[in-house]
């Protein structure tokens, strides 16, 4: 797979679409094909279902039609920063900046560099945040938005819920991280039975989400940090890791749709 673009370009992107100047320490422009195609949103909501790299996605496409049908509109893939971990990911999607100027190898490091929120918050914007309380994006990410959003329960379920009742009192941007995917497959493998139920239940939560942010007119954009590969331990049980420059664990979807266009691509 030949893939363009790597992490460092989200940050721009959303900026560039909620038309502030990007985070001080991004090092790249954005997406142009997705600023240019979305145009100007005055709200955005940004899904991040983690580990659900573009191999994941291809071995469970029949448990996705959520995502199916926003990436059969418009689809990149792009490449995870080093090492393919979740918080070193999130700290690049949020700052634009790559893992040498950021520095974050643990959630529980503090990102000293400027975010999105920190520059939404300059212009009078307000950011939230729809997360599991023992996350990446719970505990390294969400004490920089305005409006931090934390599942104590720890289940998608719950993140989903926070979700919509952030888009129905509005925010201007709100970051979303959904589990399920990474957990099934540490747990059992990307390829197994329980990796592919859930991913139908994120695709489910996906669903519901996209259906908010439709009725309360926010732009959407879906994608990965990192994928997942299967490695098999001393007792012969087949698990998920990653972290390497594996493809399975670095290229991961990128899907994104206006708020006005979620009616058709969905079926409302």
């Amino acid at each position: 797979m030949s893939v363009k673009y790597d992490m460092r370009f989200l940050a721009p992107t959303v900026c560039g679409l909620l038309g502030v100047r990007p985070p001080s320490a991004a090092e790249t422009g954005p997406l142009e094909e997705v600023v240019g195609e979305m145009g100007p949103q005055e709200r955005l909501a940004v899904v991040v279902i983690d580990a659900f790299g573009s191999s994941t996605w291809a071995a469970n496409m029949r448990e996705t039609p959520t995502f199916n049908a926003l990436a059969n509109r418009r689809l990149l893939h792009l490449r995870s920063v080093m090492p393919s971990i979740t918080p070193v990911n999130f700290a690049t999607m949020l700052t634009g900046a790559g893992p040498e100027a950021h520095n974050i190898r643990d959630r529980t490091e503090k990102l000293a560099l400027e975010t999105i929120f920190d520059v939404l918050r300059e212009r009078g914007k307000t950011s939230a945040t729809a997360a599991r309380a023992l996350s990446s994006l719970g505990i390294l990410i969400s004490p920089h938005a305005d409006r931090p959003g934390i599942a104590a329960s720890n289940l998608d379920e719950e993140v989903k819920a926070i979700v919509i009742d952030h888009l129905r009192k509005g925010v201007h941007l709100l970051w979303v991280q959904l589990l399920d995917v990474d957990d099934a497959g540490h747990a059992h493998g990307p390829l197994s039975p329980q990796s592919v139920e859930a991913c139908h239940r994120d695709d489910g939560h996906l669903r519901e989400i996209a259906e908010a942010a439709y009725e309360e007119g926010y732009g959407l954009i879906v994608l990965a940090d990192h994928g997942q590969h299967t490695v098999q331990a001393e007792d012969g049980v087949r698990q998920g890791t990653h972290g390497t420059e594996m493809p399975e664990d670095i290229y991961v979807p990128l899907v994104w749709s206006r708020g006005d266009e979620l009616k058709g691509i969905l079926g409302l």
